[in-house]
């Protein structure tokens, strides 16, 4: 869909009406379960689509991995133009996607284009564990959302430093109106990490474990 959208849903606009995103899930799950379905939204607040897809797979208690979403066959791809904030310059999205060997190449998830709009992907059937499609999924219920990992991803950050004179990290998930200030006092030497959003863990030594590297990147 190319056109007019509202503003705050991303809903596309037609003379008689609106089309939301529950109304194309609604139609899948109804009549296309289990098919293959990718929506390609470019159009202004798009991102919101995304959005709505991850609240209603966590809503559905389904573990954000392809595995849950293979075996529960939704298997649905968002393609949107920009984040849910913001407006889209027409056809902006769908010129920046390239064609190679006969596949078209989308714009990745928070890719800036030349309007200055990112755009906004959310894959529901990519396997996001480290096992392989064939095996037994690693990523349980607790371990996060798919609100966590479509959108919290990028705001987590590894510290490395030191804490009462000994080497110490620490993983933080960083408030997004704090990210800006938060690289510039990391860059200082001198920081609290807690002053500026969760920590998520923490430990001493120069580097985390390797469980605790996958269970973070399983995590977001």
């Amino acid at each position: 869909y190319t056109g007019n959208s509202e503003r705050g849903t991303g809903n596309w606009c037609f003379k008689d009406g609106v089309i939301t995103f529950d109304d194309i899930f609604g139609l899948y799950m109804d009549h296309f379960r289990g098919k293959r379905l990718s929506i390609i939204s470019d159009c202004s607040y798009s991102g919101k689509w995304v959005r709505d897809c991850a609240k209603k797979l966590d809503e559905m208690g389904i573990p954000s991995c392809g595995h849950h979403t293979r075996e529960q066959k939704i298997l649905l791809k968002v393609f949107a133009a920009c984040e849910e904030h913001q407006e889209a310059t027409i056809s902006v999205f769908v010129k920046a996607v390239e064609v190679k060997d006969g596949r078209c190449l989308y714009p990745g998830n928070g890719q800036q284009l030349d309007s200055g709009q990112k755009s906004c992907i959310g894959d529901f059937r990519s396997i996001r564990c480290h096992k392989k499609s064939s095996e037994p999924c690693e990523i349980k219920p607790s371990h996060t959302t798919w609100e966590n990992r479509l959108f919290k991803g990028r705001f987590v950050y590894l510290v490395r430093g030191k804490d009462r004179g000994k080497p110490a990290w620490h993983y933080v998930l960083v408030d997004e109106d704090k990210v800006e200030d938060f690289k510039t006092k990391v860059a200082t030497g001198n920081i609290d990490v807690a002053d500026y959003g969760k920590v998520l863990s923490s430990g001493w030594g120069e580097d985390p474990p390797e469980e605790k590297k996958r269970m973070i990147d399983m995590q977001f």
